[in-house]
């Protein structure tokens, strides 16, 4: 059977559908006015990138970013005191001074966490910030440990 012109649907989109494209890891609503949560349709739950979170992984990655600033803090001040850092790359910062040591180790972390909520949909993200939680949430552990023990 033949569609007649009056069965035929008229276009009246001037670019091309952008609805046809997976939403990209970064794009002009990433970071302001962000729209899209979740897939369009119900089976496009994951490995699709977004560009508005949750507060749980706010604050899953902004905790991460505050213990790795308590291991800077704490790091410091164990070397203030004698202690040595077994980190070669760590210490080769520390040679250059803290300011490097305290950049490097910020925006390397910050990096990490950013990337990881960006593909927070995707298999094993949430994962891995859980797992940099723990272990930093260890390390943090381990500090204390040390700082009543030895002060």
């Amino acid at each position: 059977m033949t569609e007649t012109p009056a069965q035929i649907p008229f276009e009246r989109r001037s670019q091309t559908d952008r609805r046809r494209q997976p939403t990209p890891m970064l794009s002009r609503y990433t970071f302001f006015g962000g729209r899209r949560e979740g897939g369009r349709r119900s089976e496009e739950d994951r490995n699709i990138f977004v560009d508005r979170y949750g507060q749980g992984l706010f604050l899953a990655s902004a905790f991460v970013l505050l213990l790795n600033l308590l291991d800077a803090f704490f790091t410091l001040f164990y070397l203030s005191y004698g202690g040595k850092e077994l980190n070669p790359v760590a210490q080769f910062l520390l040679d250059v001074g803290p300011e490097a040591f305290l950049l490097a180790k910020t925006l390397g972390i910050g990096v990490c966490v950013a990337y990881l909520v960006l593909v927070s949909r995707f298999k094993g993200a949430k994962l891995g910030l859980a797992v940099v939680l723990s272990l930093y949430t260890a390390l943090l552990g381990w500090h204390l440990f040390l700082f009543f023990r030895v002060f």
